[in-house]
């Protein structure tokens, strides 16, 4: 039996009876406490179209065949951690928010999984109210940065690899170049070390050189100010502005 609960032949129905479901965030819940995945699938599906995973390898297969709006994560996976599977994702590109729903609630814990990827971190036991909140939240976040994302006066387009300077004049990325300066504003306080930027940007069998190689495409197409180097710790987002 798989391990993964799609409900295709239930939202099929619920789409015939009601087309506009079809407008419904998706959300995929990737949760192996078969009580407690029942109950917040449930919970959930007033406002969201949910498909539950019982497996970091069933969330995998879900994700290839499917898109979702926003991933709702477990740590305790019968295969693994569940920072694991936002890791490759992030590596792989994939900015769909994450919210990790877990036991394990210490302030270690939390730092970890935040630094993996995470967008949000609930502890167990939570209210049901709270993680409603935190996902519309997640969505608002999210889908605001879809549409741009303001670094000092220059507003990064991720979607169509754009950046726009001071003057509304937009200036072609690369995917790697979008990719940089967006890990590096999504976390606007954190300095980021070459290590990390290796993982969360570039592909496997790029060295650290490459982090600085790519720092400087970007500073010679936009304005140097718009990454800042802390020497000795790596790189941060910078607030370029118009003169």
């Amino acid at each position: 039996m798989s391990d993964a609960n799609t409900g295709d032949g239930r939202r099929a129905t619920d789409a015939m009876r009601d087309p506009l479901r079809l407008l419904l965030p998706a959300v995929l819940l990737i949760e192996d406490d078969p009580n407690l995945g029942s109950m917040t699938s449930e919970m959930l599906a007033p406002d969201y179209r949910v498909d539950w995973a019982k497996s970091a390898g069933a969330a995998r297969e879900l994700l290839r065949s499917g898109r979702y709006d926003v991933l709702v994560v477990d740590r305790r996976l019968p295969d693994g951690d569940g920072l694991d599977l936002i890791r490759t994702l992030r590596g792989s590109g994939v900015a769909v928010p994450a919210l990790v729903l877990t036991a394990l609630s210490g302030v270690d814990d939390i730092v970890e999984g935040l630094d993996s990827g995470a967008n949000d971190y609930l502890a167990k036991p939570f209210h049901f109210v709270e993680l409603e909140a935190r996902l519309r939240a997640l969505l608002r976040g999210f889908h605001a940065q879809a549409a741009g994302i303001e670094i000092g006066d220059w507003l990064l387009k991720p979607g169509s690899n754009l950046i726009e300077n001071p003057d509304g004049h937009a200036v072609s990325l690369t995917a790697s170049e979008t990719k940089l300066l967006a890990t590096l504003a999504a976390s606007p306080d954190h300095v980021f070390s070459r290590d990390e930027l290796l993982s969360q940007v570039f592909s496997d069998g790029a060295d650290a050189g490459t982090v600085d190689v790519y720092v400087s495409y970007v500073r010679g197409k936009t304005d140097r100010a718009i990454i800042d180097t802390v020497r000795g710790r790596g790189y941060r987002i910078g607030n370029p502005l118009a003169d």
